[in-house]
């Protein structure tokens, strides 16, 4: 399967998980026990269920039952209902490539949910949107959904819902080839899945076996792939069957285990019956043509192919339809045989990809002329209303020149009016004008107090590190000469001995309070390494277990001013966790994307009153506000007593 198709079979499978969206293939029984039903919330469960068998062959149908559920749902206030329908037809939107509109759909979920206080239905949300904005590739906003979806799941301790979000964490970090992140995810998720052994568990495997074989652990993702044939037989599901079985034909293709794909790709052509789909029976007979190329039997080679290219020229499926006219070509120059056939389907094939190639900027064309159609559509209704305006205005002119005294009178009075109104008007921007200036003063001010602090907390490091400890360690230098120039009694060796440690815990204390004041990472090795190494020392030594994580960190180039400000802002917050929080457990993550720089701090201490603590701010909760403004940053604060504590800080990396 390719990378592709296991994201969107993650993502789809995903999307319907939590509310069972199972399909039976026979929608005749569940029609007719509709007949019968109330209308009550069964009813919409029926709905929803005879519209999930139509999903993927049927969108108008399908539709049209998640719209009656939808509507009965309100009748009944029933918010499940509600938001089933939110999900219901996101999912068909998602199919139709209408991602905004499925976004808007799913936020008036969440707004429904937390109205309700239903934070289930608000975690399904946030799960959704995570995956919607996956299918966008989005990674960012998906990951930030998906954390958000976790944290309340692991709050009611769903394991089926934390699987699954562990499983479409996978998926983002596969995206994004941080394979080893991913494969911690997948296995996290199949931990909790593999008791189940059902239809999501399957999943779960399909993209485990992908990332192994990415990692190039290949034995491991064979073992995955016979897994994966084994349940797929278990419940029954040809497809999955199928799509493993190509997995192995892929495999063998890169490992040069000729012998091996021939018995996989028969196999794979054994389960054509049950497939009941050309596209796939296609698919096999390609493979086989490919298994017997490589095995030197190229007349049934020859002949899987024909078969192969004839069934897919009726389905006119390009992307298929392009390997196998490769195919057929390279069969058609062994020794010699048609090379001008060859060269015909060649040709075929190279058409085939400059089609690929124009439907995509097709599509991106047609996505930029709707914008623009959706823009000139705003522009025109702004000139009518603004022609409605002048007509409404000229009747007003022709009513008041009948009686030209009270029109004069009226005249006047809007010119003195409107007179007053500029000048009110042009007071207000004066004073605009001077609060921004004002704020501009204030923000050079800042500018000036963080360089100083930190061009003094930089000097103050270096006199302690190169003045007071090179003093120390000559003294302790000094000492050593001394003990072995005389011979000290028993009582007197121990107090020297004493004084030593001393001396050298004094000279870790100088180097521990240097490195904090300006770590010699963030001056030589940069901004990503200065936290990492930050991250390992406080987690080794607090008693508080940090979890670092970065995104596109090291693939920029930060001025110092972003280096300190990010560095003191998370060095800040963290110790506040460490004094405050009496957290077991802490996350900080930072992500570099669109020019700009998102951190996450979260914990799940204690928590705390927020406005209790706005009204007697720390210094350093001060300077890191001021730090933050004076960047043009944002900083959101979400915390409650007893519910722990998440900072979200935004910083862009250039502004006018």
């Amino acid at each position: 399967m390719k990378l592709i198709d296991r994201v969107l079979y993650v993502f789809f499978i995903s999307f319907l998980c939590f509310e069972s969206m199972a399909q039976t293939g026979e929608p005749a029984p569940l029609l007719e026990k509709l007949k019968s039903s109330k209308p009550d919330t069964n009813r919409v469960k029926l709905l929803n269920k005879i519209g999930d068998e139509y999903a993927y062959n049927d969108i108008k149908t399908a539709r049209k039952y998640y719209l009656e559920g939808y509507e009965l749902s309100k009748k009944l206030s029933f918010l499940r209902g509600i938001v089933r329908y939110f999900s219901s037809e996101g999912e068909l939107l998602n199919l139709e490539g209408k991602y905004d509109q499925t976004l808007v759909l799913l936020r008036e979920g969440v707004r429904l949910s937390v109205e309700k206080k239903d934070k289930m239905r608000e975690g399904i949300m946030y799960e959704n949107m995570g995956n919607t904005f996956a299918l966008m590739q989005k990674l960012d906003s998906a990951t930030n959904y998906y954390f958000k979806s976790l944290k309340i799941f692991e709050a009611v301790n769903d394991s089926v819902k934390i699987a699954n979000v562990y499983n479409d964490l996978s998926s983002i970090f596969t995206q994004t080839d941080k394979q080893e992140t991913a494969l911690k995810y997948i296995n996290h998720a199949i931990d909790i899945s593999k008791m189940f052994e059902d239809g999501f568990y399957l999943s779960h495997l399909i993209n485990k076996e992908g990332i192994l074989w990415k990692l190039k652990r290949r034995k491991e993702a064979e073992t995955v792939n016979n897994q994966i044939i084994a349940l797929a037989k278990k419940l029954n599901d040809a497809i999955a069957m199928a799509d493993a079985l190509q997995n192995f034909c892929y495999h063998d293709v890169e490992t040069q285990h000729y012998e091996s794909l021939l018995k996989h790709a028969t196999e794979l052509a054994k389960l054509s019956p049950q497939l009941q789909s050309a596209e796939r029976t296609s698919l096999a007979d390609y493979w086989l043509s490919v298994a017997h190329y490589y095995n030197h039997n190229y007349p049934l080679s020859l002949s899987y192919i024909k078969k192969a290219v004839e069934k897919d020229e009726k389905l006119k499926n390009i992307n298929h339809l392009q390997q196998y006219y490769t195919q057929y070509a390279k069969l058609l120059l062994i020794n010699n045989q048609d090379p001008i056939l060859a060269e015909r389907y060649n040709l075929l094939a190279d058409s085939l990809r400059n089609i690929s190639l124009n439907n995509a900027i097709l599509k991106n064309t047609k996505e930029l002329e709707t914008k623009y159609e959706t823009e000139k559509k705003e522009v025109a209704l702004h000139q009518l209303s603004d022609e409605n305006q002048y007509r409404k205005r000229l009747n007003s002119l022709l009513i008041f020149s009948i009686v030209i005294l009270v029109g004069a009178l009226i005249f006047f009075g809007l010119w003195i009016h409107n007179r007053n109104r500029i000048r009110k008007q042009e007071q207000i921007l004066h004073e605009q004008k001077l609060r921004q200036l004002e704020n501009e003063k204030q923000i050079l001010a800042g500018r000036a107090v963080l360089q100083g602090q930190d061009e003094e907390r930089s000097r103050l490091a270096k006199d302690l590190h190169d003045g007071l400890g090179g003093i120390l360690s000559s003294v302790k230098y000094s000492f050593q000469n001394m003990k072995t120039s005389f011979i000290l009694q028993h009582e007197h060796a121990v107090a020297f001995e004493r004084s030593m440690s001393l001396l050298d815990e004094s000279l870790s204390e100088l180097r521990r309070v240097s490195h904090n004041m300006m770590p010699e990472s963030l001056v030589k090795l940069g901004l990503e390494e200065a936290l990492k190494d930050y991250i390992q020392t406080i987690s080794e030594n607090s008693g508080v277990v940090f979890t670092y994580q970065s995104f596109g960190l090291d693939t920029i180039e930060l001025e110092n001013i972003y280096k300190t400000t990010i560095f003191r802002v998370i060095q800040e917050l963290t110790t506040n966790i460490i004094r405050h929080a009496k957290a077991k457990e802490a996350l900080v993550q930072v992500i570099a994307e669109n020019n700009q720089i998102n951190i996450t701090i979260e914990d799940n201490g204690i928590g705390f009153d927020v406005h209790q603590v706005n009204k007697t701010k720390s210094m350093g909760i001060q300077n890191l506000y001021n730090r933050i403004d004076y960047l043009k940053g944002k900083i959101d604060l979400q915390t409650k007593p007893n519910d722990g504590c998440s900072y979200y800080i935004e910083i862009p990396l250039s502004h006018d």
